[in-house]
């Protein structure tokens, strides 16, 4: 199924059924892509060879955007005799879309690694994007799992001035002319609010989300520092993850998230971007 196309005001939001992701956030009178896109974003990967990992696969066919990670977010894992791919199922998954119009549309997808059904309603907005996502537990039994909100931003946010705050509070990231990359983990809880912003380009981009539901926050940077596999020095990226745990498994249950048998989560998020090119 091809890619969704949405637009409202002076912005379009292209979203791929594989995944559910958001493929793209544009500004379309200046052509302003905010999201990441790779340089392999449009191979068919149909008869590949797989690799031997679902991490190494992930990496392989990357393609940057916004994806939600559900039930499980980071490294595979096994647990209780399931095994949970790099960042969760349904980011593998082809959704079905249940509805489309102009401006949004709604996709679905029943998970096999757990009891749940997500489903995600992808709305163009004036300004950007918005997303209401539910995940249910279609089983009688309690569920644990994770939901990590993952999008990836691109070169138009991107430069030596570029900052990043959380909550208004200034991010200590850096945005060197050199290659560099970094991970952080940040606690949001109160701080449901985070910027990435390039003065020099004169471009935005502000995430808001519930912190009560993702505590935390995972920054993402890499700039052109891994020359090899997987971004082969290519990539220009840093990544805002709304998250409700930190990013590596405790060993415990499949998340802190938990539903009673037959009930449901519902969470929003909103990217509100600005040009002044």
């Amino acid at each position: 199924m091809s890619t969704l196309r949405l637009a409202a005001g002076e912005y379009t939001v292209d979203v791929d059924p594989l995944g559910a992701r958001i493929a793209s956030v544009a500004h379309a009178p200046t052509g302003t892509e905010y999201l990441l896109t790779t340089p392999w974003a449009d191979e068919d990967w149909g008869g590949a060879f797989p690799f031997t990992g679902s991490n190494e696969e992930w990496h392989r066919r990357y393609a940057g955007g916004w994806h939600t990670l559900v039930p499980h977010a980071g490294d595979a894992r096994t647990l209780d005799q399931v095994a949970h791919p790099f960042h969760g199922e349904a980011a593998w998954r082809r959704w079905r879309v249940t509805g489309a119009d102009a401006d949004s549309c709604e996709l679905e997808a029943v998970l096999r690694t757990a009891p749940l059904t997500v489903r995600r309603t992808v709305r163009a907005t004036g300004s950007g994007v918005h997303v209401r996502q539910t995940v249910a537990n279609h089983s009688a039994a309690e569920t644990a799992f994770t939901w990590v909100e993952h999008p990836a931003f691109g070169p138009a946010l991107i430069g030596p001035g570029t900052t990043v705050a959380i909550g208004g509070d200034p991010v200590d990231a850096r945005f060197p002319a050199e290659p560099h990359s970094d991970f952080q983990v940040l606690r949001a809880k109160g701080r449901g609010t985070a910027s990435v912003a390039n003065a020099d380009k004169g471009t935005a981009a502000v995430l808001t989300w519930d912190p009560d539901v993702f505590p935390f926050l995972f920054v993402w940077q890499e700039h052109r520092a891994s020359t090899g596999y997987p971004w082969w020095g290519t990539t220009d990226a840093v990544a805002l993850e709304p998250a409700c745990r930190p990013y590596e498994s405790d060993g415990g249950p499949l998340g802190p998230l938990t539903l009673a048998g037959g009930a449901s989560l519902t969470a929003e998020f909103e990217l509100t971007c600005t040009t002044t090119a």
